[in-house]
């Protein structure tokens, strides 16, 4: 799957890298991770973004001048919010203002499946409200239970194991009806 945005105006295009070019060079060179203190949960909110999206194991992170996030978990696991979410000991995406985009590494289980998260998204302006993005669906949740950074739980092996089973069964169906 590859991750792009839709085709806009030459001129629009350029006015839109320009801004964030210089909206992203402000929050590295100001934010990086080797100048301190800065965790991932004061950049959240710089961007738009709740501060709880990622658990409290996280051990570090890094943010390029384009948007590229890396972030590094002491392990996998999962946290309970709506949904019980998984996250990979790594997850990749890319930040921009209001949405982390492209994510490798975040599931949510719905039904004994899980899904791959592509995107979060919030509204901006700012509402009560959070998007997560699972292919072509979009769920809403309340952005309150993303306010306060959770604990995590270790992933359960044999829920890891079935998980594959059933990631393996999706992905067998879609290759049969895409």
């Amino acid at each position: 799957m590859e991750c792009s945005s839709s085709p806009l105006p030459l001129f629009l295009l350029l006015l839109l890298s320009l801004s964030l070019s210089i909206s992203a060079t402000s929050a590295t060179s100001a934010e990086s991770p080797s100048s301190g203190n800065t965790t991932i949960y004061d950049i959240l909110p710089k961007y738009g973004l709740p501060p709880g999206i990622f658990p409290d194991t996280v051990t570090s992170f890094s943010l390029s001048e384009d948007g590229a996030l890396s972030v590094n978990l002491s392990g996998p696991c999962q946290v309970e919010f709506d949904y019980l979410v998984s996250f990979d000991a790594t997850i990749t995406g890319v930040l921009r203002y209001g949405v982390l985009d492209c994510l490798k590494g975040i599931q949510a289980r719905r039904f004994l499946i899980w899904f791959d998260i592509d995107r979060i998204k919030v509204d901006l302006p700012p509402t009560n409200y959070i998007y997560f993005d699972v292919g072509w669906i979009t769920r809403k949740l309340g952005v309150d239970q993303f306010l306060t950074i959770h604990s995590c739980k270790s992933s359960c092996r044999v829920s890891r194991t079935i998980n594959g089973a059933f990631q393996w069964a999706k992905d067998f169906v879609t290759d049969l009806f895409w």
